[in-house]
């Protein structure tokens, strides 16, 4: 085994890094935001998009850098074609609309998605997740089992260009 005795460590001037002039690899994580909303319910009958109060905002540093959405969420219909149908709009731009969502033998279930957008942009960006039903009956977001409210989530994850 060797032994490193040091009396003083120096800093090396030659390769002075700071903040402002950090480089992350691409595909690095530099920030993360997560909404999470416990016991929240919402009804529409509209066969059009409607936004739910899920939702979060993050502010890109970079014009290059990606937006990882993850979301997870429940959902109840009192139809019986048992349809219901998500989208995900960024600011007031539809970007990841139709993301479909069928029971076949349960009038519930949850719905897990993530989609990568690009911004292009240092601006603030705020994500939002909405729903519509497929036939005019009553659907809910943030139905659990037994029709008790339930824990819905929203991640955004900053990703390096």
């Amino acid at each position: 085994m060797t032994t490193l005795y040091v009396d003083n460590i120096a800093p090396n001037l030659q390769s002075k890094i700071s903040a402002p002039n950090l480089t992350l690899p691409s595909g690095s994580v530099i920030q993360v935001v997560q909404n999470t909303l416990t016991n929240t319910q919402e009804t529409t009958t509209s066969t059009s998009f409607t936004d739910t109060t899920l939702s979060a905002s993050i502010t890109p540093s970079s014009t290059s850098s990606k937006i990882l959405i993850s979301v997870s969420s429940q959902w109840h219909t009192l139809a019986s074609t048992k349809f219901v149908a998500f989208a995900l709009k960024r600011n007031t731009t539809d970007i990841a609309p139709g993301i479909n969502h069928a029971g076949q033998t349960t009038t519930w279930g949850t719905v897990s998605f993530s989609y990568l957008d690009s911004p292009s942009s240092t601006d603030a960006v705020t994500y939002t997740l909405r729903f519509a039903s497929y036939d005019g009956s009553t659907v809910v977001h943030g139905w659990g089992d037994g029709g008790v409210g339930s824990t819905q989530n929203i991640v955004l994850m900053e990703i390096a260009g």
